[in-house]
């Protein structure tokens, strides 16, 4: 696993095994190193020539956490007379040294004696008053202590300090006996786990890894403890231990989350977005991927998912209690919003693998697992309940697709397993699950649009037995059958091609007493055209119709003045009847001339045949008052196009400009569509096909047509998979600009990948959409985009220019994501860069430059970078740099890194170079002298976001470069 650097994000564990070898200036290994250690003389001092590299190290980087526990800066004794850095070799006799006799150090003297340790970090005396005293007198010292970020205790400790940092983890060991004290006592607590972390944030020595596996992780499972009765040494209530992990979430996401406000003091507002700000629907659908959205300095991982999915499970507790409900409300309510349809597959590894979670009783954990496969459904339900019946119904009428509540979630489940026809199995699977979700307490009350979400859904799958099992079901709870359930079914049977069950249906909901609404007339006589019924189907027009006139008549008749007359000494004197019958509407109409227009040519319907039916439906509506509206004339105009009769449809079209119907997205679409089928632009250059097409453009403009994003996407998409004319779609690009239109991300993100697929390439192509892209400062950009471009570019050896799109990228906000960064990485070292490659990696373990922010992406990949880095040979970089340890991070529990030997296995990657067992020993024999590192000034300039690039994708830049 790649270490990080010694940074001000992680510096709570360092490696004293990985020493650095050489002082700055860099030394050929070849070179010997004398294994004596100098004679100290009383007067001893360092000289001129001694101290300069220490004093040129610190002029040239003026943040003291890069340096960290540099051994020519500690003050302790021998360690600092030796200020002239040791060897990579003769260290192991340094610290044979040390402990021989005759050789006095002042810090293991003092260890030995059991006296305080005499170096400035103090971690003896530290350790000692834990112990002895408790966390309370401990912190004391350590606050005296550890001061600043660049405070004595930090830039130059002693070696004794630098081991107990390394070795036994002095600082991630401080918070686990606070957690420890914090759990054991009662009543308030002084030193609590959320103080330790947000002072190690201010010193910079707090890593994601660190608030995981010593805090969230073994709170939580305190939590676990206390919720379920099972701590038997646990003295702290539930209350207490909630109220702690809710405030170290909320001082999680003031470190870790959106925006970079400075850490001055404990925030008691939660750093998250709105209700109102937070997405109903999301790209991904696994609850990390979601979560990750709004910590972007920590990337997501199964425990934490784990821990966030259990703190909502805890609702209902932290709800009971009004002080818990006000802290955690923010929270929640961002959890269940994220929790809404998401998958929790990744959160329930961490259950798989925990050491701790297996400490439960097997009871409590099948119970907990339980409770986090169920999470997004709850979260689903709890949503549905916060939302207005008619807040909820808006936002389903603008917003189908979205994830609003429960019942919406349910259809889109249901439509999607339709859509598929795999299986059955599908949909049986989404109706036992909608059963337990909607029964409480023995009772069972599903939807009723839900039922016929399965009636029809049954139909379409030609599962007619199922589907009676449904209607028993729906009847037996007592939800009646409503004209809506028979159009379900009516659909259900013309999808699936049933005849029979077609009319069937209708005949029951004749016979049920209810009237057919509009929607229900529609559905049956379009299933009719559909079915080549059209005779049959033209007959309940005239049945639909001759049903309103009926009930019209008998509305508009005189009352009868006869005593012997029906219930006429009943009636109020005000009394009217209502016509309950659906008068034909134009709906209707589109229903009947769409079924025929869309019969297949293998329908033995000839093209003058349908017009003629069509001229009869139309002439039939006027008898109703029913005129065309715009979608009866598309209708018309995909008819005559279908069969390439384009005068014709444009004498349509031009009757309906008459009409004064605007034309809408699906007529734009005929008429590009048309232009292509016709083969106009066949056999025309690439400026020809252009010019072609704003012709048509400004003709529909000099018509009255207001031109739209969507006819233009239909020409680029059309231009590049008939005819692969890059000048062209730059050119319609061009006029859609000048029209103050602009393609979404999503139509630049195609473009690109498009380019980039092509063979060859057209870099060219994909240089001149990004110029565009960045010269206007109001364009429609995402994250995706500029990821795919870097890949495309480090794919194709482009390097210069994919180092030039990073640095916008980080210039205009956008987090670059772990993919993108792996593939920058190998191209830098394909192309020989390694120094830029370390630079790249060195960003990201310090959460600077590029990663400025965070770095965006799946826990997955980030191991993949990091198992990339490493296999490249720029992860270890103690080789290269003198001044900086490497440190380890323990973000991954044990059976977690197992499993990256195998995954690292299965990765393809570069071959290392081969080297012989003697070097890789270390020989002292002639060994290949390192290329002379640039120095970090010169190193900025290659990729940092501060650069001020001018000129994108400029060749004589890239050339510097």
């Amino acid at each position: 696993m790649l270490g990080s650097y010694v940074c001000r994000q992680c510096r709570a564990r360092l490696n004293p095994r990985r020493v650095p070898a050489r002082v700055p200036q860099w030394q050929p290994r070849a070179t010997f190193i004398s294994l004596r250690s100098k004679p100290l003389a009383n007067d001893a001092a360092p000289t001129e020539a001694q101290t300069q590299p220490v004093a040129n190290a610190k002029q040239d980087d003026q943040r003291p956490s890069y340096n960290l526990f540099d051994r020519t800066q500690t003050s302790n004794g021998p360690v600092s007379a030796r200020s002239q850095r040791v060897g990579r070799y003769s260290r192991h006799l340094l610290d044979a040294e040390e402990d021989a006799p005759g050789v006095i150090d002042a810090t293991a003297a003092g260890g030995a004696n059991g006296a305080e340790d005499t170096g400035p970090a103090h971690t003896w005396r530290i350790r000692g008053l834990i112990k002895n005293q408790g966390i309370n007198e401990a912190w004391k010292v350590f606050e005296k202590t550890y001061t600043s970020a660049d405070c004595e205790a930090l830039t130059t400790p002693s070696t004794k300090d630098i081991r107990e940092i390394n070795e036994k983890r002095f600082f991630g060991d401080v918070l686990t006996q606070t957690l420890k004290s914090f759990c054991k006592g009662q009543g308030e607590s002084t030193v609590t786990p959320k103080r330790v972390l947000f002072k190690y944030e201010q010193l910079g020595i707090a890593p994601p890894g660190l608030w995981l596996s010593h805090i969230i992780e073994p709170l939580t499972h305190q939590v676990m403890l206390a919720a379920n009765g099972a701590g038997k040494t646990l003295q702290r209530d539930l209350p207490s231990l909630l109220f702690e992990l809710i405030s170290v979430w909320r001082l999680f996401f003031q470190c870790k989350g959106v925006g970079n406000e400075p850490l001055r003091a404990i925030s008691p507002k939660w750093n998250l977005p709105s209700l109102d700000a937070i997405p109903n629907v999301f790209q991904f659908e696994d609850f990390n991927y979601r979560l990750q959205d709004f910590h972007p300095k920590a990337v997501g991982s199964p425990m934490l998912g784990f821990c966030a999915v259990y703190l909502f499970n805890l609702s209902a507790a932290i709800n009971a209690n009004d002080c818990l409900k006000t802290q955690a409300a923010p929270f929640l309510d961002l959890l269940t919003r994220v929790l809404s349809g998401s998958r929790t597959n990744s959160v329930l590894k961490h259950a798989a693998y925990s050491k701790a979670f297996k400490t439960l009783p097997e009871a409590v954990q099948v119970e907990i697992t339980k409770e986090i496969e169920s999470a997004p459904s709850a979260a689903l339900s709890a949503l549905g309940r916060q939302l207005p019946n008619s807040a909820a119904k808006q936002h389903r009428s603008d917003k189908a697709h979205a994830t609003t509540d429960l019942e919406s979630f349910n259809l889109g489940a249901i439509a999607r397993a339709v859509e598929a026809k795999t299986s059955p199995v599908v949909l049986e699977g989404h109706w036992k699950r909608i059963v337990r979700d909607y029964t409480q307490n023995g009772k069972t009350s599903i939807p009723p649009r839900i039922y016929n979400a399965f009636l029809s859904g049954y139909l379409i799958l030609r599962q007619a037995p199922r589907s009676v099992e449904v209607w028993n079901h729906m009847m037996t709870h007592g939800v009646k059958p409503q004209v809506e359930t028979w159009v379900a079914m009516l659909t259900g049977c013309e999808r699936a091609k049933d005849l029979d069950g077609f009319n069937a249906m209708w005949q029951r909901l004749m016979a049920s007493g209810l009237e057919p609404d509009a929607h229900a007339w529609t559905t049956r006589v379009h299933g009719l055209m559909g079915f080549r019924q059209i005779d049959i189907g033209l007959r309940a027009l005239d049945e639909m119709g001759h049903r309103w006139r009926s009930a019209e008549t008998v509305k508009n008749a005189a009352p009868s003045n006869s005593r012997n007359s029906k219930d006429a000494k009943d009636l109020p004197a005000n009394a009217k009847l209502v016509n309950n019958c659906a008068k034909p509407t134009v709906e209707v109409i589109n229903g009947a001339i769409s079924g025929i227009v869309q019969l297949p040519q293998s329908a033995r319907v000839h093209h003058q045949k349908r017009v003629d039916y069509v001229q009869k439906i139309l002439r039939w509506g006027t008898q109703f008052g029913i005129t065309p509206d715009t979608y009866t004339f598309n209708i018309l105009i995909q008819m005559y196009f279908k069969v390439g009769d384009s005068a014709t449809a444009f004498r349509v079209l031009k009757q309906m400009e008459q009409s004064g119907l605007q034309p809408d997205m699906a007529t734009y679409g005929m008429l590009v569509t048309a232009t292509f089928d016709n083969g106009s632009l066949d056999g025309l250059s690439e400026p020809d096909q252009a010019s072609r097409l704003i012709k048509m453009f400004e003709e529909m403009e000099a018509g009255g047509l207001r031109l739209n994003n969507y006819i233009y996407a239909t020409a680029i998409d059309r231009l590049l998979k008939h005819h692969k004319s890059h000048n062209a779609v730059r050119t319609l690009m061009d006029h859609m600009r000048s029209r103050n239109l602009s393609p979404s991300a999503y139509n630049y993100t195609s473009l690109i990948t498009y380019y980039f697929q092509q063979s060859p390439p057209a870099i060219q192509a994909v240089d001149s959409l990004l110029q565009q892209v960045f010269d206007s400062p109001h364009t429609d950009t995402d994250k995706i985009m500029f990821d795919r471009a870097i890949e495309g570019y480090a794919e194709h050896g482009e390097v210069g220019k994919m180092m030039s799109v990073l640095t916008r990228m980080s210039k205009n906000g956008k987090h670059p994501g772990f993919q993108a960064l792996t593939s920058v990485i190998r191209a830098l070292v394909a192309a020989g860069d390694v120094d830029r490659a370390r630079f790249i990696v060195r960003d990201v373990q310090r959460g600077e430059g590029i990663a400025h922010g965070g770095v965006t992406g799946a826990f997955n990949d980030q191991k993949h970078f990091l198992f990339v880095a490493q296999n490249l040979g720029i992860g270890i970089d103690e080789e290269r740099m003198g001044d900086m340890l490497k440190m380890e991070r323990r973000v991954l529990d044990e059976q977690i890194q197992v499993r990256m030997q195998e995954e690292k296995e299965a990765i393809e990657m570069q071959p290392e170079p081969q080297v012989s067992e003697q070097q890789s020993r270390g020989s002292w024999s002639s060994a290949p002298r390192p290329a002379p590192v640039q120095s970090e000034p010169e190193l900025r300039d290659l990729g940092s976001p501060e650069e001020e690039i001018h000129g994108f994708l400029d060749s004589d830049t890239d050339a510097r470069r």
